[in-house]
C-alpha cells in the first residue's frame, strides 16, 4: 500500500513539473512579449525587404520607400512605410552611422524590417536597418541623382499616392538628368522629367532635335492655329536662325529669331507663329540656319503639324 502511495505522489509531482514547463514557466524563453513586456531585441528577425529603392517621403519617425518592380504588363510599385525607432540601424554603404536627416527624399537605399508587416498599401513595418547607397554617378554635378529625383517628385502635384523611380540617368554631354517615374495607379503612364544638371530647372522634353536644334513645343502632328508658340534651344552661330511655316503649296509664315546664347552653347528661344489659313490639313514648321557662303538652308529641323478644319481653304486645283 505504501509503495502505491509513493508511486502516486511521484506521478503527481511529475505532472506538475510538466504542466509548469508547458505553460512557459519563467521568463527565459518568453521573447515574444505581450502587453507591457516588449520582445527581447535579440529575438527580432531581420528581413531584407528593399534591395534597391528610393525614399519617396519622410517624417519624424518614418520613411516611405518604393521600388519599381518590372514584370512587363504586370509591373507594380512596391511601397513600404518603415517606422524608425531607437533600435533601427542607419548606415552608409561603408557601414558608417548616418543620421535620419541624411536620409532625404530621392536617396537610394536598402532596407530591412522585422518580418512583421501590416497588410495595407503602402505596407507598414518596423525598420531594423536602412543602408544609404552611394550616388550612382561619380560625375561632379551641382544636381546629383537624389536631387533630380526629388525635383521630379515635387513637380507631381495632381496625382496622389506612391510613386516609384523607373530610371534616372545623367546625360553628361547635354548636362541634364532624365528621370522617369510612375504612379501606382497609372502604371502604363510613366512621367518623364528633364532636369538641368547645373541649375535644377525642369526643362521640357524634346519633341524633335538635330545637331543644331532642340524643339520642346509644338509636338509633332499637333493641331495648331491660328497662333501657336514655338519653344526650344539652338546651338547656332551668332545665336541666329530662321524658320518657315508652309503647307506644301504656300508659305504661311516665316521669320528670323535669336537665342539667348551663341554656339558652342545651347541658347534658349521662344516665339509665336501666326497664320490665317492653309490649303490642306497638313503643314510643316521648318527651323534652319542660313549658310554664310550662299544663303542656303542648313541644319533643317522639320516638324509636321496639323491644321484645324476651320482654317483650311482648299485651293481650286485640288
Amino acid at each position: 500500500m505504501m509503495t502505491i502511495r509513493k508511486r502516486a505522489l511521484h506521478l503527481t509531482m511529475l505532472c506538475a513539473i510538466l504542466l509548469i514547463t508547458a505553460c512557459g514557466g519563467g521568463d527565459t524563453n518568453n521573447k515574444q512579449g505581450t502587453g507591457d513586456n516588449p520582445p527581447i531585441q535579440d529575438d527580432i528577425h531581420s528581413v531584407k525587404a528593399i534591395d534597391r529603392g528610393e525614399i519617396i517621403q519622410t517624417s519624424n519617425d518614418s520613411l516611405l520607400i518604393t521600388t519599381f518592380v518590372d514584370k512587363g504588363a504586370d509591373s507594380y510599385v512596391d511601397a513600404i512605410s518603415f517606422r524608425i525607432n531607437d533600435q533601427t540601424e542607419l548606415l552608409s554603404k561603408n557601414e558608417e552611422v548616418v543620421t535620419l536627416d541624411q536620409l532625404t527624399v530621392g536617396a537610394q537605399v536598402e532596407a530591412w524590417h522585422t518580418g512583421v508587416v501590416a497588410e495595407s498599401y503602402p505596407a507598414q513595418a518596423t525598420a531594423v536597418k536602412i543602408v544609404l547607397l552611394d550616388d550612382e554617378n561619380s560625375v561632379d554635378t551641382t544636381i546629383n541623382r537624389a536631387d533630380a529625383i526629388r525635383i521630379a517628385l515635387n513637380a507631381q502635384t495632381e496625382v496622389n499616392g506612391p510613386w516609384a523611380v523607373k530610371q534616372a540617368k545623367l546625360d553628361e554631354g547635354n548636362a541634364f538628368w532624365l528621370v522617369e517615374i510612375v504612379n501606382f495607379q497609372y502604371m502604363d503612364q510613366p512621367v518623364t522629367v528633364r532636369i538641368d544638371s547645373k541649375s535644377g530647372e525642369i526643362v521640357p522634353i524634346v519633341a524633335a532635335e538635330n545637331d543644331a536644334f532642340r524643339l520642346y513645343s509644338p509636338q509633332a502632328q499637333e493641331e495648331l492655329g491660328p497662333t501657336f508658340t514655338v519653344e526650344g534651344e539652338a546651338r547656332v552661330f551668332e545665336a541666329a536662325f530662321s524658320w518657315v511655316l508652309e503647307d506644301g503649296h504656300n508659305i504661311l509664315a516665316e521669320g528670323h529669331e535669336m537665342t539667348d546664347a551663341g554656339a558652342p552653347e545651347w541658347g534658349r528661344f521662344k516665339f509665336d507663329v501666326s497664320f490665317e489659313h492653309a490649303t490642306q490639313p497638313h503643314m510643316m514648321l521648318i527651323l534652319y540656319v542660313s549658310s554664310a557662303k550662299d544663303g542656303s538652308s542648313e541644319h533643317q529641323l522639320i516638324i509636321p503639324l496639323k491644321v484645324p478644319e476651320t482654317l483650311i481653304k482648299y485651293s481650286a486645283d485640288q
